[in-house]
């Protein structure tokens, strides 16, 4: 060993190797800062890194041939010997450490200012256009543009797109785009205006990375509204590839699954993005006024397949949320249209999955979930209507999972914050929902529905103080009578076990069935958690012949009342024919989809 080291010694590699380590150590580390500023690919660190590593072994070959052999003496290795094997250990024991960190890969690569997880795809969140109209009614006109331009981009597989609510959210405040972009975990943010004077258009758009708030694409149009289709499927596929150019290194290849755009009548469009602007309120009176404005398109614009699945969402969305009679042969005969123009128009297929859940016919909804997958759609509509169709089916073990996604799209959306906690509460995961709950009190402080809900939790962790304190902000919030007020204080005279309580608070809401909006299943439920099982039957019976289809999951959602599920009148309700086949599909279901996920 003392020889080899005494020969390495006279041939000089010991000042070799330490020169070498220490002049590669500067190297890398200068790179590591260097790199990144000239937004260099990825790649480019790695190989520097091998090269120098490479290069060790060949630079101390080279020194050894170089020189003439001659007999070596041994000699005592001296202090200095000493220190240049040590710093040559020094230099590769931290070149190690920071490889198996992996801290140079992340200089390499950095994450978007301020974001905790940088995305790893390719993604973009699309603002609401500023409206340059000089009128300020025509705001649906730029929302509807940017909100065009949103379904356009989230037609590319390998594009992630943040969700309209919560890209629009940020309407009208003074934030920067790092911060956006941090809230929305994007790497890009578009921005633009648009300008519309009768049936010309100019549209301004600039897309911008939100790690160093530079530009990457920009570029300006001046059309004739008939040719608007053209026009965003012009500017989708020129951010898609800018975006996909700066984040990937190379081009990517759109879903070309849906027909080519086309000349559309201005009035039907305009009549197209104010039915959309209405839809979004997701009022009763939002949705009524949307089907009109839908209607007015599909018959200026009969070729129109947009306009028709617009419209068959619009009925769908009235018979789910707003029980508007009509809703599903009307939704059902617009999807139809809508299929015949563009088989494999994403809205139209939803609103049919809508549309078979109301009508019971739960296989069918399952093809079409399976449809959309099929067409690699990943947006948070579909991955909310996925956690739905599940909640219908009482597969509460893909609901969690299917809303989480939906949060990854539309970080900002309340709503699948709070089924996101609810289906957390069926689970009893208990620290989850507070968290979730938290989550979403941050995005509207004070939601009556929230407080409820932490009632509740506050119930499940027998904290009856609690929940009684939250009742008491609830009545001073919305006042004695309000729905959230009622069912904060059932669900106290529940659990301190008043029964007498709970039962008079039941015969209020069946006197208003169903102008109370409670429905049948519900008022089962609440007579069975008020130990009447004569009225819960007599109301589940109801909830049957009504086709409710909140009945079918009932035991699988709400396994409490034992003793309910354990009588002969429940275990008859659920042998008739229409509950068996939903059993049967269940099942069928739960396979299908456990093979899948």
């Amino acid at each position: 060993m003392e020889q080899l080291l005494e020969l390495a010694r006279e041939r000089k590699l010991d000042r070799v190797g330490a020169a070498y380590a220490v002049t590669g150590w500067i190297l890398a580390q200068a790179a590591s800062i260097a790199l990144p500023a000239f937004e260099a690919p990825p790649a480019a660190m790695r190989w520097l890194i091998i090269a120098l590593i490479a290069g060790f072994p060949l630079a101390l070959a080279a020194t050894w041939f170089a020189q003439p052999r001659s007999a070596t003496v041994l000699k005592p290795l001296g202090t200095r010997d000493w220190l240049l094997f040590g710093l040559i250990g020094l230099v590769a024991v931290l070149l190690a450490v920071q490889l198996s960190t992996g801290s140079f890969w992340r200089h390499a690569a950095p994450a978007p200012h301020g974001s905790a997880t940088a995305p790893s795809a390719p993604s973009i969140a699309v603002l609401p256009f500023a409206n340059l109209s000089g009128d300020p009614k025509k705001v649906y006109f730029s929302d509807g543009i940017a909100d065009q331009l949103i379904t356009e981009l989230a037609q590319t597989p390998s594009l992630r797109v943040a969700a309209r609510s919560s890209s629009f959210s940020f309407r009208g405040k003074d934030v920067d785009v790092k911060t956006i972009a941090k809230a929305l975990h994007v790497r890009s943010v578009l921005e633009g205006s648009v300008r519309e004077e009768g049936n010309r258009v100019r549209i301004a758009a600039e897309l911008v990375d939100a790690a160093n708030g530079f530009q990457i694409w920009s570029q300006s149009y001046d059309r004739n509204l008939t040719n608007i289709l053209s026009l965003q499927d012009e500017i989708a596929r020129s951010i898609t590839q800018a975006v996909a150019q700066r984040f990937l290194g190379h081009t990517v290849a759109a879903n070309r699954a849906h027909p080519g755009p086309q000349a559309i009548d201005p009035q039907a469009y305009k009549a197209y993005l104010q039915g959309q602007y209405y839809f979004a309120q997701r009022t009763k009176e939002g949705v009524l006024r949307a089907i009109d404005l839908f209607t007015r398109t599909t018959s200026l614009a009969p070729k129109y397949a947009d306009g028709f699945a617009a419209l068959a969402d619009a009925h769908a969305t009235a018979a789910l949320d707003f029980q508007v009679p009509g809703g599903v042969p009307a939704a059902l005969e617009a999807v139809n249209r809508a299929l015949a123009l563009d088989p494999n128009s994403l809205t139209a297929i939803m609103a049919r999955a809508t549309a078979e859940l109301l009508q019971w016919r739960w296989r069918g909804a399952a093809a079409d979930l399976r449809r959309l997958e099929q067409l690699h759609v990943n947006t948070a509509a579909v991955w909310h209507m996925r956690a739905i169709f599940f909640d219908y089916m009482g597969l509460t073990q893909f609901c969690g999972a299917a809303e989480e996604r939906a949060i990854q799209l539309d970080p900002l959306s309340f709503i699948d914050h709070y089924n996101l906690a609810l289906y957390r509460m069926r689970e009893k995961r208990y620290d989850d929902v507070a968290r979730i709950i938290a989550q979403a009190w941050a995005l509207q402080p004070g939601n009556p529905d929230l407080q409820q809900l932490k009632a509740q939790l506050a119930l499940a962790r027998h904290d009856a103080k609690g929940a009684e304190r939250i009742l008491a902000a609830l009545i001073s919030q919305t006042g004695e009578n309000s729905p959230n007020t009622a069912a904060a204080r059932f669900f106290i005279f529940v659990a301190k076990k008043d029964f007498a309580a709970a039962h008079k608070f039941a015969d209020g809401i069946a006197k208003q069935f169903p102008a109370s909006g409670i429905t049948a299943n519900d008022l089962g439920i609440a007579y069975a958690m008020a130990s009447d099982l004569d009225a819960a039957f007599t109301w589940f019976r109801r909830a049957v012949d009504l086709h409710e289809p909140q009945f079918l999951p009932v035991e699988y959602t709400n396994p409490e009342p034992t003793k309910l599920y354990a009588d002969p009148r429940w275990k008859a309700l659920r042998a008739e024919p229409e509950v068996r086949d939903w059993e049967e599909a269940r099942a069928e279901i739960a396979r299908e989809f456990q093979a899948g996920e």
